[in-house]
């Protein structure tokens, strides 16, 4: 049935919204490699009583903890997006779904309770509280598979918890072609030998309804892909070959079905295969169909008995729902004192966004609760749920203090919640050169530090000195680690209509002829650090010369560097506008990074070929200024700029004069104090130096 997903997504449109599952593709790995686990699940199969609509006492419950596996891209989906799927998967798992109304007839009977509960986990295998979601850094989540599974962190024991890892997209390993939205390991293949692969492995774009959830998905794929994890198959498998409690799924209550998408589209009375007695149509309420998320429904009574059976008989499905387990992983509380432990909707907003707190207090039942704000409109509450606003920029502490019979328990973190001006301070023209040991002290732009694989400062090599950036990429650092560095907000304003870009010089070369670095410039709009990319280059274009190839290459002159522009004119309204620089490695040559510019003029170009052995001195300067080049032929000129891109001073009016040129400027009382851009123009192109005037 495989060789059928692409041809009929091909035809059918409608299919994009719930495309492949690879749960069949890893088990017949599985079994391929050990023969054992055919066998095991035969005698499981056997042995499952398919029983009509019994009731336990209590529900089984399961901790749950998601894994997001993010570059603080789209992928790294927020608290209320897990949440809303949590609320999904256990309206389906209990049979109240909103639209089990729209039942057909022919199968109302069939339908099931099945008595089982998630709940995110409250306390992480150290010991330690946890809101149930667990963020890892890592550029894997990009056609991942189960390799992200290994990443240290990134797995907690699969006999107490029900992993998910959250990716961006997954990797195709069945050569179908499809889009795969998620899969899991059935119960028979963990058990003989694959504990370290037990879980679910998911889109984030599928990951609920809300955020960047997929509405037509209606969070089902997470609810299918559990139907495996508790051991259910589709209710395709086999196609039309056979019927009954021994064919196909192994459930009576689900009528056969041809192949994989053929309810996608839901129809009405479709019935793809008549070798069922009575010859019932097909089933695309089920949620273990292909058909659209919106459309999916239900779990049978036979698919109820099948899921209770593996919590029941495989040891390490009993072990999760034990009520040992509960309280171990803090889904069920204890009679001790409460541990304090928050979490909030975000940690860094503008100043007049609302912050919502959630109280994530773990071991044990909470009575009563105060929460103390530093900086906020609210300083004191019991709330469970406060929501605050901060109305100045600044970082600020928050304590929460829990209560019950048996004891209290505080927490503080200081500099928990960063607070940014709505307008930014910072005023195009903005250039970085990374000449100060403290250039990213205070001055809003930061390295998103993920350990010892980030870019760092070279003191060695630079454009025009010896400082920049670099991503020290080599073969041994894996292909996809992503570097990242952010600027400071900026308030682009100043520069309607006057062609804003951002630029940067690159110093690279390739190192063979496969070696594939990427460079990639991202904005965020406000606060929020939500970054959209709105730049790719390759690297044969980041490279200097695409032609030239050199193993461990490191610039060595003013030639060795390239200009990497783009034009923010799209962007020119807003008043605060953030930009991250990534650069992505292929396994091969380091990625140098000097004088960054937003603002209204490219960085410039030495090879300008018409200015040479330019020199701004002394700076900083108390008053005056030299301005010494050597201009070779063509028309140049000299002026002043403010951070806001004004002019403020004529040092030198355009002139043809060639040979060596020195300037004197000596500022009067209208030039305060501070930071301003030296400009000098030769032809069409201007080269920006950064003076500062200070006492």
């Amino acid at each position: 049935m495989k060789k059928l997903i692409l041809a009929i997504v091909l035809i059918q449109s409608t299919l994009s919204v719930y495309s492949q599952c690879l749960t069949d593709h890893y088990h017949k790995v599985a079994k391929a490699k050990d023969p054992i686990i055919e066998a095991a699940e035969k005698a499981f199969n056997e042995s499952v009583v398919q029983v009509g609509n019994n009731k336990r006492a209590t529900k089984y419950i399961i901790p749950v903890v998601f894994h997001v596996i993010h570059t603080n891209g789209p992928e790294n989906i927020s608290k209320k997006q897990i949440e809303d799927q949590i609320r999904i998967l256990n309206e389906d798992f209990s049979f109240n779904n909103s639209n089990k109304a729209a039942i057909r007839t022919a199968f109302k009977n069939v339908t099931a309770d099945c008595q089982i509960e998630f709940r995110l986990a409250q306390i992480d295998p150290n010991g330690n509280c946890t809101d149930g979601i667990n963020r890892v850094y890592s550029p894997l989540h990009f056609d991942a598979r189960d390799n992200v599974k290994a990443i240290p962190g990134a797995r907690w024991d699969n006999k107490k918890y029900l992993n998910i890892w959250v990716v961006s997209t997954i990797q195709d390993n069945s050569g179908s072609g499809g889009t795969t939205l998620g899969y899991a390991y059935l119960p028979s293949a963990v058990a003989q030998g694959l504990s370290a692969q037990d879980g679910i492995l998911i889109r984030s774009d599928y990951v609920g309804t809300i955020g960047t959830g997929s509405v037509s998905g209606a969070g089902r794929t997470l609810t299918h892909e559990i139907g495996h994890y508790l051991g259910l198959l589709h209710t395709f498998q086999d196609g039309c070959a056979g019927t009954g409690s021994n064919a196909g799924d192994y459930c009576a209550d689900t009528p056969p079905v041809i192949g994989t998408f053929t309810n996608a589209s839901c129809p009405t009375n479709g019935n793809s295969c008549n070798t069922d007695a009575p010859d019932l149509i097909d089933q695309w309420e089920n949620y273990m169909d292909y058909s659209t998320g919106t459309c999916q429904s239900m779990f049978s009574l036979n698919q109820k008995s099948r899921m209770h059976a593996v919590l029941t008989n495989y040891s390490f499905r009993v072990n999760l729902v034990s009520t040992a387990n509960l309280i171990a992983t803090g889904v069920n509380k204890s009679n001790v004192a409460p541990v304090a432990f928050f979490s909030s909707s975000s940690r860094v907003v503008c100043a007049g966004d609302p912050v919502f707190y959630y109280d994530n207090s773990c071991k044990a039942q909470v009575t009563s609760k105060q929460w103390t704000f530093t900086g906020a409109n609210i300083t004191s509450t019991n709330k469970d749920t406060p929501v605050v606003i901060y109305k100045t920029p600044g970082m600020y502490k928050v304590t929460l203090n829990v209560t019950n019979s048996f004891g209290s328990n505080s927490t503080t973190i200081d500099n928990y919640i960063e607070v940014k001006p709505r307008v930014a301070v910072d005023k195009p023209s903005m250039i970085q050169d990374f000449g100060k040991a403290t250039w990213n002290v205070g001055t809003g732009w930061k390295i998103l530090d993920q350990g010892t694989v980030k870019f760092t400062r070279d003191t060695t090599t630079g454009y025009r000195g010896n400082n920049c950036i670099v991503a020290p990429i080599n073969s041994s650092v894996p292909a996809g680690q992503r570097f990242q560095l952010v600027s400071p907000g900026v308030d682009l304003r100043p520069l309607i209509g006057k062609n804003p870009k951002i630029s940067m010089m690159v110093g690279y070369l390739r190192q063979n002829t496969s070696s594939s670095e990427e460079l990639r410039l991202y904005q965020s709009k406000g606060c929020d650090y939500t970054w959209n990319q709105f730049l790719y280059r390759n690297a044969s274009f980041i490279a200097y010369n695409a032609t030239t190839y050199l193993p461990s290459f490191k610039p060595s002159s003013s030639l060795h560097w390239k200009q990497v522009t783009f034009s923010l004119s799209s962007y020119e309204n807003d008043s605060n506008i953030s930009f991250m620089i990534e650069v992505v490695s292929g396994e091969g040559n380091a990625v140098y990074i000097d004088e960054i510019n937003i603002g209204m003029y490219n960085t410039a170009v030495e090879g300008v070929k018409n200015i040479q052995n330019l020199n701004v001195y002394p700076n900083p300067s108390e008053n005056e200024i030299n301005v010494a080049y050597t201009n070779l032929e063509g028309e140049t000129e000299v002026w002043l700029e403010n951070i806001e891109g004004k002019r403020v001073a004529n040092i030198m009016e355009s002139s043809n004069e060639t040979g060596d040129i020195l300037v004197t400027y000596t500022k009067d009382q209208s030039i305060s104090n501070g930071i301003y851009i030296l400009k000098i123009r030769s032809n069409d192109q201007v080269i920006n130096k950064k003076v500062i005037f200070a006492n």
